[in-house]
Order: structure tokens, then C-alpha cells, then sequence
């Protein structure tokens, strides 16, 4: 058993959105008020990576997850999700897990919150549970923005659709990615806007394709930049990355680590019919972002 008791937030809070920041809160506040080790408890992978053939997609990787819940005051917990794991009960998981392991005292969940093989516990069973085994459960309605639910499937979904802006309002931050910075054919130098070229992690939601105002991090400073998300197909590029245009800069960041956080969609990916016309579409871009 936890040598502490802890005030726990229950889900598996890809992307941290504006509802996930809201039971986080409940439960670090409660936490802090009642003495309590404030914990997050997810899973390191989404069970639907065993459940399901299909390609998961991630708004956050684990680590980011970690970090934005450190960043609210919280410890972030992963259980190692197996098929074992998913086999196990919705009993046990409340009598091993959270009781024994953990020494929960106060549970925070969204209403939709689910667990146990199958899915078959639910808040109700919780509550109930809690009542019976000493700690209380707190369920928090659904959080809605403008009228529509706020969800980590819904939020997916607008950055697959370019619709960033309406994404970010929902997560409550940019949208970001982070990877390292690649060498390219240098073709944006010889064009006159050199980029620096990133390729995405394979789990994480890929933008819809086209140029994107956004703020880059490179060796812990910020600039104001304009990405494209694509292949450049105008030069013949194949496999999908990020080519981000940083206005002013001029250094070797090649093998760098850079954050991409996305602002706002300006414009679709296309194919132009010369290398002038590129040219001359990327100064547009470059003047509405920065006008």
C-alpha cells in the first residue's frame, strides 16, 4: 500500500484538454487541503493498441502528458497496459489498484469514465465502491465550449481538419509537436527561405496538410515562424514532414531538438507549376503572418 493517501484523477487524459485541467485541479486542490499526494493514474499506451488493429493516434505523446500534468501539480502514474491488465476486473482494479496500491481516499473522474475488463465499471460502481472501502468519488459533468463537448476524440479530429485554432482553444494551449531537426536537399536556401525539416513521431495526430503561423523553441528561445505540413510536392518530396520557415534566423540547427506549436492554418499544401511561383506564394505567407 501507498505509504501516503492519495487523491487520485482517473482517465487516460490524451492531450490534457480544458476538461482533463479541470479534474486535475479538483484533485490537487483537494489534495492539497486534506494532506494527500495528488496523482494522476493513466495508462502508458491507449488500450485500444491491444483492443484494435487500427493505427492509434496520440495528441500527446506519454512524455508530454507527464510533463503538463507536472505542470498542474500533480505526479503523473502509467500502468503498463497488457492484455492481463485489460482482462482485469473492474473489482480488482478498484480493491488492487486503487486501494491497496494506491491508498486512494478521494477519486476524481469525468461522468463517461470507464474501466475493468470490458469496460463494465462505470461511476456508478465506483461511487458505490468508494462508499463502501473509505474514500469518496467526485464525478465531473461534461465540460463544453461554445455550445459542443469538449473531448480528445473531437480535438483529433479538428487537427486532422486544419481547424488548430478551434483545437487549441479546447486544449487550453497550442497544439505542439517536438522532434529533431533534420538535414533536407537544402532547396528552401537555394530559393531564398531556408527551413528547417522535421519528420512527426509515428504515433502522434498529424495536422492536416498545408502551411500553418506557429512559434518555434530552438535552443530554449521562441520565434515566430510559418510551417508547412506535407511533401512538398512542387520539388518532388515523398514522405510527410514539417518544413518550418523562421524569418531572420540564421545558424547551423541541424540534430536540434525544436517545438512546433501551431497558431493558426493560413492556407492547403499544393503543387505549383514553377519554383518562382512557390517563391512568390511563400512571400504571401510570409506577409500575412507577420503583417
Amino acid at each position: 500500500m501507498s505509504s501516503k493517501p492519495c487523491a487520485i484523477a482517473l482517465g487516460f487524459f490524451d492531450g490534457v484538454h480544458i476538461a482533463h485541467q479541470k479534474i486535475i485541479k479538483d484533485v490537487v486542490n483537494y489534495a492539497k487541503a486534506n494532506k494527500l499526494r495528488p496523482i494522476v493514474l493513466s495508462f502508458d499506451l491507449s488500450p485500444m493498441e491491444i483492443l484494435s488493429p487500427e493505427r492509434v493516434s496520440y495528441i500527446t505523446t506519454a512524455h508530454e502528458k507527464e510533463r503538463l500534468i507536472n505542470a498542474l501539480g500533480a505526479e503523473a502514474e502509467f500502468i503498463p497496459v497488457s492484455k492481463e491488465f485489460l482482462d482485469m476486473s473492474a473489482e480488482a482494479f478498484i480493491t488492487e489498484i486503487l486501494v491497496k496500491k494506491y491508498n486512494v481516499k478521494y477519486a476524481a473522474c469525468g461522468y463517461n469514465y470507464r474501466f475493468g475488463k470490458g469496460g463494465k465499471g462505470n461511476t456508478f460502481m465506483l461511487t458505490d465502491y468508494g462508499n463502501k472501502l473509505g474514500f469518496y468519488t467526485k464525478v465531473l459533468e461534461c465540460e463544453f465550449y461554445n455550445g459542443e463537448s469538449v473531448s480528445s476524440s473531437r480535438i483529433r479530429e479538428l487537427i486532422t481538419k486544419g481547424n488548430i485554432f478551434l483545437a487549441n482553444k479546447l486544449l487550453g494551449r497550442n497544439f505542439f509537436v517536438e522532434g529533431t531537426i533534420c538535414e533536407g536537399k537544402h532547396l528552401g536556401r537555394t530559393i531564398g527561405f531556408p527551413t528547417a525539416n522535421m519528420f512527426f513521431e509515428d504515433a502522434v495526430v498529424i495536422p492536416k496538410k498545408g502551411v500553418y503561423k506557429t512559434l518555434v523553441t530552438v535552443n530554449n528561445r521562441v520565434y515566430k515562424a510559418i510551417t508547412n505540413t506535407g511533401i512538398n510536392p512542387t520539388v518532388g518530396g515523398e514522405k510527410l514532414r514539417t518544413e518550418t520557415y523562421i524569418p531572420h534566423f540564421d545558424g547551423n540547427i541541424y540534430n536540434q531538438k525544436m517545438k512546433i506549436e501551431f497558431i493558426d492554418f493560413i492556407r492547403e499544401e499544393k503543387k505549383f507549376e514553377s519554383i518562382e511561383e512557390l517563391q512568390r506564394q511563400i512571400a504571401e505567407d510570409i506577409t500575412e503572418v507577420f503583417k
